[in-house]
């Protein structure tokens, strides 16, 4: 036997037989770090507490529907227009990105010269997302799902 045949790291079907599970130990600590960075979010962070306190939340809904309460709404790019026919002296707006709670966000909108609720913002929208409709002091609640950004008027 010569020398050249007793080493083990010049056979190729050694390498071979140690590449194939090295391989799959190395795509599994990737896949692993890919999940860890891009992890879906839930819409609400209190998605627990929200279901314990539906019977609540419904009942907001049922405050707005009494008094007959309607609203249209446009949201462009970076804007967001509220008319009503009843007068408040400003509503509380959600913003609620259907998949990435990063992309959430609140707005105060006040009445302008003709009645109409605005409000400005840099955040630029596009996708599907849901549109919580609230007085500051939170006795009602309307809600509706919107694809922006939107250049047409839409009833609530």
């Amino acid at each position: 036997m010569s020398l050249d045949q007793q080493k083990w790291f010049k056979n190729p079907w050694v390498w071979l037989i140690i590449a194939l599970p090295m391989s799959a130990v190395i795509g599994g600590i990737i896949t692993i770090i890919i999940t860890n960075k891009n992890q879906p979010d839930m819409v609400m962070d209190d998605y627990y507490k929200k279901g314990k306190a539906i019977n609540q939340e419904l009942t907001l809904y049922e405050n707005a529907q009494k008094l007959g309460l309607s609203f249209q709404v446009k949201v462009t790019d970076h804007k967001v227009e509220i008319r009503s026919e009843r007068s408040f002296p400003a509503l509380k707006v959600s913003l609620v990105h259907s998949t990435i709670a990063k992309k959430d966000f609140d707005l105060v909108l006040t009445p302008n010269a003709i009645g109409d609720y605005t409000a400005t913002f840099d955040q630029k929208v596009s996708g599907k997302w849901q549109i919580f409709i609230m007085p500051m002091d939170l006795s009602w609640k309307m809600r509706t799902d919107l694809a922006l950004p939107s250049i047409h008027w839409v009833n609530i």
